[in-house]
């Protein structure tokens, strides 16, 4: 009995992102080369391309389900102290090597649609919507925006701040981090919490 060409890509799919998951937690996102995948999964190197149109949107694939379970149990924040341990939660999944930056700004918005990062950013903004709007109504923070809005804004701080902390040469990026990190709280106190 032969199987279904759909399974049968299915499944091809599904041992290359295997692979590439296996490479990248043995070498990181960098490390991941097309030729290691098709080797690991025992494909052509056509194959690949017919999956992928490149190493990136593989990467992307990975990446999201790497942030996915590093973020799964991050909750809406209900606090001040809540809001900044969330965010320095995701912070730190964003910054934790360069190309995760890269591809979440190739990939997060329409291009990346079936890809996971679009899901995943969708998901931190209304989770995070969620909990900027019960704050409001606590008065825990201000009201002069729509919850959603200032979601997607510290959203970008993060995504900045990340960026930011891969700035300088390899022996620089821990003062970069820690850098990032204070700029991204500055932000947040800025937008959430404004001096009269």
């Amino acid at each position: 009995m032969t199987r279904k060409p759909q399974a049968r890509v299915a499944q091809t799919r599904e041992r290359l992102i295997a692979a590439g998951r296996g490479i990248v937690a043995e070498a990181g996102l960098a490390g991941l080369r097309t030729e290691a995948v098709v080797a690991r999964a025992e494909t052509a190197k056509g194959t690949f391309f017919a999956h992928f149109p490149d190493r990136d949107h593989l990467l992307a694939v990975v990446l999201a389900e790497i942030l996915q379970a590093a973020l799964a149990d991050l909750a809406p924040p209900a606090c001040r102290d809540g809001l900044m341990t969330a965010l320095d939660q995701i912070f730190t999944s964003f910054a934790a090597e360069p190309e995760t930056v890269v591809l979440l700004t190739r990939f997060s918005g329409p291009v990346g649609g079936g890809l996971g990062l679009d899901r995943l950013i969708c998901d931190l903004v209304a989770r995070f919507a969620e909990g900027l709007g019960g704050m409001q109504h606590n008065g825990l923070i201000a009201s002069v925006e729509d919850p959603a809005v200032l979601a997607e804004g510290l959203m970008a701080f993060v995504v900045y701040c990340a960026a930011s902390a891969q700035c300088g040469a390899a022996s620089e990026v821990a003062v970069a981090r820690v850098r990032a990190r204070a700029v991204l709280a500055r932000m947040t106190e800025a937008l959430l919490w404004p001096k009269a």
